[in-house]
């Protein structure tokens, strides 16, 4: 039966302890022998789904992107680097996802370069700020969303700016003069 999302993400952070726990067994031997099958093992999984994609793209254009939106399925395209999607399509629709948590604010991929993505987040909004709790940093919630859309990635570069202060519609000057100086100074 297949696994739900909830099935498949308790499976997905199981499957990463265990991987985890290899590091801390007695016999570095037996964890570095264990941790080469698992990497062999994926390798060949991944060869697999290579096959599997290239035949479907070519019977169905829409296959691999169908699959490629399935949340577990996407990221083991990703993991294999047969996501259809390219880098910079993949960080620029996260972060459009972002955009309401940045509260006014903005982030724009400027540039991928190899494995470096380099970013202007624009603090905007009412406040000035981002709009995100005070627990959460928004360099670090932008940065934590593109290594996860994209794991080939290896170093998210922030620039981080201020958004420009509104303009007023009535000038400040304006404000304070009366009625009859203003007819004055026109006439």
């Amino acid at each position: 039966m297949p696994w739900d999302e909830e099935a498949a993400r308790r499976h997905v952070v199981r499957t990463e302890q265990q991987l985890a726990a290899l590091d801390s067994l007695p016999d570095h031997a037996a964890a570095a022998r264990a941790r080469e099958a698992v990497e062999a093992l994926v390798d060949l999984y991944g060869e697999c789904l290579a096959r599997i994609t290239a035949q479907l793209g070519e019977a169905d254009g829409q296959a691999v992107r169908r699959l490629a939106d399935d949340p577990l399925v996407g990221h083991l395209l990703l993991v294999h680097d047969l996501h259809p999607d390219p880098v910079a399509s993949r960080i620029g629709a996260v972060l459009a996802e972002l955009r309401p948590a940045l509260g006014g604010g903005e982030a724009e991929l400027l540039a991928v370069e190899g494995a470096v993505a380099r970013l202007r987040l624009t603090e905007g909004g009412a406040s000035g700020g981002c709009g995100c709790s005070p627990d959460g940093r928004p360099d670090d919630m932008v940065r934590d969303a593109v290594l996860g859309c994209a794991p080939e990635i290896e170093q998210v570069e922030i620039e981080t700016v201020r958004a420009p202060a509104p303009q007023a519609v009535i000038p400040v000057a304006d404000l304070f003069r009366g009625p009859a100086l203003a007819v004055r100074e026109a006439g």
